[in-house]
């Protein structure tokens, strides 16, 4: 190893005293912040005057194509360094594009040039190389090259690198909660909004049971989806997101009476079945759904997932309705009854939603429609609500 440092050492050394001597290569250097040449004498000029200048001190010329390409090259947003190599007839150019200015760069622009190849020992056994590509140092089976990002050294087969400044491969990530995959949700849903009350017929008649009453058990609300987001700020502990996603949800309400929901010439009706004999018809189940495919937004911070709160999210959906139906199944005979109509249901949908991540607990989710579940003056102004726990 030691005999490697000192051939790294005698090749350096060679390389700036054979930059000197010869002018086969041309290297130059570019703030791609001030879009200026490192190095430039005048300031007062554009970077393609400084850049044709300095390829006029070559005998060469800078061509149309080249500079459009220095031009993206520029133009890239890149937090990195990147460079451009080309040949100009026997002579080679690499143009380095730096994101600041290089501490202790040269003000000298013939300090930017040097050569390609300036020593070679073509030995069997020991090789050394020196080249836009940086310096190649072999002896036997061992190998030492120098770049401009680092430099790799090679035993046999064993490879050891030491880059320049952070090594990011190295960098520990957070293990934050992730609001990102397949999502299933289930849960409750119920109907919210005042009903006017209506007086008992005569007294002793049966409570009168409005026509939002719903079963509590039966009303259930399930949603399929998928989740992605976007990182805002992140921190060693927590990050701030942006969540969306695209899913399909039901509303299933199951009303507590016998009247089925049908579609009146001006709005909403609850009707009872009758018997040939005039007796009202019993119902075993009795319910109107609602399908959406909907786009939630979610703004939520993530914390570690060793944390008792993993996520909080406060954000909001909009829904478009896909369909509307009504069951009724006869308790008796058992037949069923179902219509499929838009029943005077909003063809759009909004509100706001919450959803909590405990650990070793579900995740929860909350929804409230801001939008009312009817069209204006076709009914009662209800609006959905649901609750549950993520399974997926």
């Amino acid at each position: 190893m030691k005999k490697f440092i000192a051939i790294i050492c005698l090749v350096v050394s060679v390389f700036n005293l054979s930059a000197k001597e010869r002018q086969d290569s041309l290297i130059l250097k570019i703030d791609k912040r001030n879009q200026t040449l490192i190095g430039g004498k005048d300031s007062k000029r554009t970077l393609k005057e400084e850049l044709e200048s300095a390829f006029e001190k070559k005998g060469l010329v800078l061509t149309d194509s080249l500079w459009q390409n220095i031009r993206q090259a520029i133009k890239t947003d890149s937090d990195g360094d990147s460079s451009l190599s080309v040949r100009i007839g026997n002579s080679s150019v690499k143009i380095g594009i730096h994101k600041s200015p290089l501490r202790g760069s040269v003000t000298s622009q013939e300090s930017l040039v040097t050569s390609q190849e300036s020593w070679k020992n073509s030995g069997k056994k020991e090789e050394v190389r020196i080249g836009l590509d940086g310096v190649h140092v072999k002896d036997g089976n061992e190998e030492t090259h120098v770049t401009w990002d680092g430099v790799y050294h090679r035993e046999g087969k064993e490879v050891t690198k030491v880059i320049w400044g952070k090594d990011t491969t190295k960098v520990k990530r957070p293990n934050l909660y992730s609001r990102r995959g397949l999502d299933f949700n289930l849960g409750l849903n119920t109907l919210v909004g005042g009903e006017p009350e209506i007086a008992v017929a005569y007294p002793g008649a049966p409570a009168y049971i409005p026509n939002f009453t719903l079963d509590p058990l039966g009303s259930r609300y399930a949603s399929l989806g998928i989740s992605r987001f976007v990182t805002l700020s992140e921190g060693k502990k927590s990050a701030f997101r942006l969540g969306y996603g695209l899913e399909i949800d039901w509303y299933n309400f199951r009303f507590d009476h016998n009247r089925i929901a049908t579609k009146g010439p001006n709005g909403v009706l609850f009707n009872t079945i009758t018997s040939s004999t005039g007796k009202e018809i019993v119902m075993s189940k009795n319910k109107m759904s609602v399908s959406y495919i909907t786009l939630p937004i979610m703004p939520h911070f993530s914390f570690d997932k060793k944390s008792a709160v993993q996520m909080v999210a406060i954000g909001g959906y909009v829904s478009y309705r896909i369909d509307t139906w009504t069951k009724a199944v006869e308790e008796e005979s058992g037949n069923l009854r179902k219509e499929t109509t838009n029943l005077y249901v909003n063809p759009f949908r909004y509100g706001l939603r919450a959803e909590f991540a405990l650990r070793h607990f579900p995740d929860l989710f909350f929804s409230y429609d801001l939008s009312p579940l009817f069209e204006s003056g076709k009914s009662q102004e209800m609006r959905g609500l649901a609750f549950g726990i993520r399974l997926l």
